[in-house]
């Protein structure tokens, strides 16, 4: 959901993500459900799984379990996903040593055995071939933010 999540969080402002509620609650009850996020979601040129939408849905829709997602838990879900990559980006950059906008597998590495210390060899190979979805060899800002979002 990374591409997703960049577009539709990264420089929006609140107004911009009331107006997008708004068009995408078809029968303007205040809320939406998982379809009409869907279909918000979709609009933003995502090719993002049902699955993955489900996940985003939960996320918003908070501690209420009511099956629908209001203003207020949108944007507040649209704050926090805005914060979650705004700290990602920092850490692709952190960890992109050479500056080229892309992290290879040498400049991943420390980050990830930071938290798997016993990483194998292959695993560190499983995890960079899943995140560089283009097969070049390296990881851009848009791979990793799929990756880890």
């Amino acid at each position: 959901m990374g591409c997703l999540r960049s577009k539709m969080a990264n420089k929006k402002s609140v107004q911009e993500w009331q107006d997008q509620f708004k068009q995408f609650d078809k029968d303007n009850n205040g809320s939406l459900t998982v379809f009409e996020l869907r279909d918000l979601m979709r609009s933003n040129d995502s090719n993002i799984p049902d699955s993955q939408i489900a996940d985003r849905f939960i996320a918003f829709e908070g501690p209420t379990g009511d099956k629908r997602i209001t203003l207020d838990e949108f944007i507040a879900g649209m704050e926090k996903l805005q914060s979650q990559i705004q700290e990602i980006t920092k850490l692709f950059q952190d960890a992109d040593k050479d500056g080229s906008g892309y992290l290879t597998k040498d400049e991943l590495r420390p980050m990830i055995t930071n938290v798997y210390p016993s990483l194998s060899d292959s695993e560190m190979d499983q995890i960079f071939e899943a995140a560089d979805k283009s097969g070049e060899g390296k990881i851009s800002l848009e791979e990793f933010l799929s990756t880890c979002t």
